[in-house]
């Protein structure tokens, strides 16, 4: 008990030791790795103090490569987010803006887009109406004055809008689309002054009839090729001022309604919807309606010129990447001949009829990007099949 006094004296002992001999030299071996980085190599150990000192010097080394290769591949990928063509903007999970690249910026001109901001923020400010929820959707912004795609993508902990401007396209496809379509109006004011020249040609005949006989029935059927004449003029000039307006519209009330009409004015005929579909399109009603009514217009036509029964059924049915219409008749049929000219303007098989129907038909062909097809046996009937994609 006399040496208690000794422990303490020990223990000052041991921590002056550790002091001199180990935690001295532990901080010039960090400070030793410190200075490598800074290229200052004077410092010298030996034995374990040395193997430390070339450990810390290597993990020195790599952690000094490892962040420049960090900083390449963050730069590069920052040139490469900024190139892009398309605005790319990236959200957190609560839609606060984290990243934009340049294009982006160039889209949202009018609006300064800052880190943190929310998105509900740029869409008001850019005056974009979509949902934060994953999907394409095109818009117009009057604020931007600009068509966009937005593509969102929203995952677990982010949300990424891909924009593209897709004005100059717009655009292009409105000019091409208008170029089409007064080409094929200026064919068929090319061939209006042939198509006029058979029922003037008929006027005149009436007229020097009338002249030489002074019968009235030829001042009956001389007001009948006025009409005729009135008419062509008036279909042709419908052709400039329809101008195409998108809407839904459901195929089958359509076809229900004008079949309607058809029936109360044609009771004699007997006429049958088939409906394996209930089918909803984007198009334009009027030009639908005039295309569904040119059809079984003419179809009314054909079973009128025979004496037996008469049946007119319209199908309609869904396939896999598209819809399909059939209008059947069992009138008296085409011929070749005929079958090939269906869609020629003035083309016509009737007494008084313009062949201008026909037109409204292939106009709505082409707005639709549809596909007809006849088949068509003389004296047997005709079937008309009509098929447009889904979209």
């Amino acid at each position: 008990m006399a040496y208690w006094y000794l422990i303490p004296i020990s223990f000052f002992a041991l921590y002056v030791l550790i002091a001199i001999f180990v935690e001295k030299r532990l901080l010039r071996i960090l400070h030793k790795g410190n200075a490598y980085n800074y290229k200052n190599y004077n410092l010298q150990y030996s034995g374990i103090f040395r193997e430390l000192d070339e450990m810390v010097r290597t993990y020195s080394i790599l952690l000094t490569k490892e962040r420049e290769g960090l900083k390449e591949y963050y730069d590069k990928f920052n040139a490469i987010f900024d190139t892009m063509g398309a605005g790319i903007l990236v959200f957190d999970n609560e839609a606060i803006l984290q990243k934009t690249n340049l294009k982006a910026r160039e889209i949202f001109h009018s609006v300064t887009l800052k880190y943190g901001m929310p998105l509900s923020k740029i869409l008001i400010k850019s005056g974009i109406k979509i949902p934060a929820i994953t999907g394409i959707y095109d818009v117009y912004s009057k604020k931007l004055k600009k068509n966009l795609q937005i593509i969102v993508s929203k995952k677990n902990n982010f949300i990424i809008l891909v924009i593209n401007d897709i004005t100059d396209y717009k655009k292009m496809k409105k000019t091409l689309e208008d170029s089409r379509h007064f080409a094929r109006l200026g064919e068929i004011l090319a061939d209006a002054s042939h198509g006029l020249k058979t029922p003037i040609a008929r006027l005149k005949m009436v007229f020097q009839m009338y002249e030489i006989t002074k019968d009235e029935k030829y001042l009956k059927k001389l007001e009948n090729e006025i009409n005729n004449i009135q008419n062509i003029i008036k279909e042709t000039l419908e052709l400039f001022k329809m101008e195409e307006v998108i809407e839904e519209i459901n195929i089958n009330k359509i076809i229900k309604d004008t079949l309607k009409i058809f029936q109360n004015t044609y009771p004699e005929i007997t006429f049958t919807i088939k409906e394996k579909a209930d089918i909803y399109i984007q198009s334009d009603i009027a030009l639908f309606k005039s295309a569904v009514a040119n059809i079984i217009q003419n179809s009314v036509d054909a079973v009128l010129m025979k004496k037996s029964k008469k049946n007119i059924t319209v199908g309609i049915y869904e396939k896999k990447d598209g819809y399909k219409l059939l209008f059947c008749d069992n009138g008296i049929g085409m011929t070749e001949e005929e079958k090939a000219r269906f869609l020629k303007p003035f083309f016509t098989t009737k007494e008084n009829g313009t062949g201008l129907g026909s037109i409204f038909l292939e106009r709505f062909i082409i707005f639709q990007n549809a596909q007809l097809s006849v088949n068509s046996l003389k004296g047997r009937g005709t079937i008309i099949k009509l098929f447009f994609l889904k979209k």
